[in-house]
């Protein structure tokens, strides 16, 4: 009875530990001002930090078993190599190849990789199969995975021009029939929420950038159209860009853009109240990431250039919140909190 009862405990004492959540994880870069950038792998705090290659903009899947990031061209080559590596077994995959890899980024199920290829493709990597699909082609004008990672939605303009007509579509993740969302002819950069898509929406201005506002609607209804945000938008800037949502859809994370000026902003989904990360639109706190339960954003201070001096920060969400330095002397970064 003795040894049954053991054999019991230990049994159960497995399948909780199989069972347990991996550890957050943190990527980020340094020296992402030279010619060099290193990727780094490390816990969520930043300790035990581990060099995973020479590239940029990496991210992490959130189950924390991929990681995917951006080489370096060398040798003459103009073309850009994107990277998968399993960090249990420490392989790598070269996944796809492009003059200019943009927007890569896991799907909530951590199992496809996508990004934008010289602006003019989304490409999705199934990763158990090994194969990369051509979900989407023409003048992409951001993606995102939806959240059970069978969709996309995407912006698509008719021209390559920023002020182009433009609107959003769904696609099946790995390719398929399209199904168009929008109709007036001025929607980009959509994000995928729990339950809804928010987007710019822009306003074609003479002689400078177009002005975004953020909009949401509900997938299933298009109808359901609202606007979140009424800012005004001043010359040289081109307003807020959606990045990530929290778990329950209530808190969206994005940035304020514009010539030589990126700065982190909240907007509750709900009342379209915005607040910025900083006072300072060229080297202040520029968000990447949001906790799932939206309580902690996730950044590095100095703003958009490579050259600037950067710390990896963590920022509550709450009003007054200080900033907290997890890793020194570093930047870009993406987490699975």
């Amino acid at each position: 009875m003795r040894m049954r009862t053991i054999a019991i405990v230990l049994g159960l004492l497995a399948a909780a530990l199989w069972a347990a959540p991996a550890e957050a994880k943190l990527v980020y870069v340094k020296r992402p001002e030279t010619a060099s950038p290193v990727v780094f792998v490390a816990k969520d705090n930043g300790k035990d930090p581990r060099r995973l290659g020479i590239g940029r903009a990496p991210t992490i899947s959130p189950d924390g078993q991929w990681v995917a990031f951006v080489t370096i061209p060398t040798g003459g080559s103009d073309m850009e190599t994107v990277v998968a590596q399993k960090l249990g077994a420490g392989s790598k995959r070269l996944v796809m190849r492009s003059r200019l890899i943009s927007s890569l980024r896991f799907s909530p199920d951590s199992k496809k990789l996508g990004a934008i290829a010289a602006g003019k493709r989304v490409r999705v990597y199934d990763i158990a199969n090994d194969a990369l699909h051509v979900t989407v082609t023409g003048n992409i004008r951001g993606y995102s995975f939806s959240p059970d990672s069978e969709q996309i939605v995407y912006g698509k303009a008719v021209k390559d021009d920023f002020q182009a007509a433009s609107d959003l579509y769904t696609v099946p993740a790995l390719g398929g029939k399209e199904e168009r969302l929008t109709e007036d002819r001025n929607a980009v950069q959509p994000v995928w929420g729990p339950n809804e898509i928010v987007f710019d929406r822009f306003k074609r201005r003479e002689g400078d950038a177009p002005a975004y506002n953020l909009w949401a609607l509900d997938p299933a209804a298009p109808e359901t159209l609202r606007r979140l945000t009424k800012l005004t938008i001043p010359p040289l800037t081109s307003g807020l860009v959606p990045l990530e949502t929290s778990k329950d859809g209530k808190r969206l994370l994005a940035a304020f853009t514009g010539q030589d000026v990126e700065v982190g902003f909240t907007v509750a989904t709900a009342s379209g109240k915005t607040r910025a990360l900083s006072q300072d639109f060229e080297t202040g706190t520029v968000g990447f990431d949001l906790s799932a339960d939206g309580r902690t954003i996730l950044a590095h201070t100095g703003g958009p250039d490579p050259g600037n001096a950067h710390d990896v920060v963590t920022v509550p969400w709450a009003r007054g919140g200080k900033p907290k330095v997890i890793v020194e002397d570093a930047a870009y970064p993406d987490w699975t909190r």
